[in-house]
């Protein structure tokens, strides 16, 4: 019998058989705690796809997953999760055209360095038919050459540095690349692997770049050093790059706790409101013999139910419009604007439920403290005084 006064009274106050007034209120604060909460969701998976996103570039085109610090002539035995690995060689050179020069990393890669997991995380340009040369080629991004005002089949001349010795060597550009993050862009340089060889005759400084199966990273890099392999990953091989990405999720997660606070103590307002309205009512059931626990049981379960509700409803709302981000993302990319020049707007998304959760419970959490916090009020409504009769 209690239980279905409560329901009845539940559904009452959440304007079922009630007046449009109610119904309206009702709805505005469903529709609003859903925009929040849908704001929330949205940024989230924005920050930690962009992130991943960013990661993966760094991974794919700049280091790998993981990096074998060992000598030439490797061969590794079958491991599962392990994808690819190429022998590479890296030096620091400063590049040289005839209107700039900068300091750039060169990264020597063998012929079949670019599958299509790596090709998949860049753009190539046109291939143009390069006239017939001696010339050592080179492939070098699109924000580069802009900064160098070259283009393809251009020549460059290269001054490469390691620690033993300084080697220059005259390049033609066989083509530009646009990984979609000008930060990795702007200083990353490939070339075959061969011409790194021949020029430094061995002493360059080279690696085992590994693709693997994120998540099975961890586990290989295990497997290796107990093989007795020296095995970094990306993150340790960008540290602060990595930091970087993690502070700044973080960050991101802090301040959609806090606007997940604000949102609790909104919907505390919302039972503020209700009993504000309902005082002689409220008076009314006191006389009669209705406790107060039970009123608060009623108001209580009408602002959580509306908060479940509009939860649910905004959680929803923001991963479909994550997920449709795509197509935004392409366009705004296409216009150049240069004020998001530094961002990274080809990512795939990726929908993080651990933080997506913390969020919510943040937010139910708050707003059951803070809704039992505003119904103190209930116990100091003078039964009498707040009576009125028509």
């Amino acid at each position: 019998m209690k239980g279905s006064l409560l329901h009845l009274m539940v559904s009452r106050k959440l304007g079922y058989r009630g007046s449009r007034a109610a119904k309206k209120r009702i709805l505005f604060n469903v529709l609003l705690i859903s925009l929040v909460v849908a704001s929330l969701v949205f940024a989230q998976i924005f920050v930690v796809s962009m992130s991943r996103g960013i990661a993966d570039k760094y991974a794919l085109l700049g280091n790998g997953h993981l990096q074998l610090h060992e000598k030439p002539g490797l061969e590794l035995a079958p491991i599962e999760g392990l994808l690819d690995t190429q022998l590479v060689a890296q030096s620091f050179a400063l590049i040289y055209s005839p209107e700039a020069n900068k300091m750039v990393r060169l990264k020597g890669v063998g012929p079949s360095y670019f599958n299509a997991m790596r090709l998949s995380q860049l753009t190539m340009g046109e291939q143009e038919n390069i006239e017939t040369t001696n010339l050592p080629q080179i492939l070098l991004s699109t924000t580069l050459a802009e900064s160098l005002g070259v283009g393809i089949s251009d020549r460059v001349a290269l001054m490469l540095v390691n620690q033993s010795s300084i080697r220059p060597q005259l390049c033609v550009i066989r083509n530009l690349y646009d990984s979609g993050y000008q930060e990795l862009d702007a200083n990353l340089v490939f070339c075959d692997y061969d011409l790194m060889h021949r020029l430094f005759a061995g002493k360059e400084e080279t690696y085992y770049e590994l693709l693997v199966e994120q998540t099975l990273t961890e586990t290989i890099k295990q497997h290796l050093a107990l093989e007795g392999y020296m095995v970094t990953s990306w993150d340790e091989e960008n540290y602060s790059v990595s930091t970087n990405l993690n502070t700044s999720r973080q960050a991101v997660l802090g301040v959609m706790m806090v606007v997940a606070i604000l949102c609790g103590y909104f919907i505390s307002e919302l039972s503020r409101e209700l009993v504000e309205d309902d005082k002689h009512k409220i008076a009314m059931l006191t006389l009669l013999g209705a406790r107060k626990v039970f009123i608060r049981n009623v108001y209580f379960s009408t602002v959580m139910l509306v908060t479940l509700i509009s939860v649910i409803a905004g959680t929803v709302l923001g991963i479909v419009l994550a997920s449709n981000l795509g197509p935004i993302l392409a366009y705004v990319a296409e216009k150049s604007i240069p004020s998001l020049s530094y961002y990274l707007l080809d990512f795939s998304i990726v929908i993080p439920p651990k933080d997506i959760l913390t969020i919510i419970l943040v937010l139910v959490g708050v707003s059951m403290a803070s809704v039992q916090w505003s119904l103190r009020r209930v116990k100091v409504i003078e039964p009498l005084s707040c009576t009125h009769f028509d």
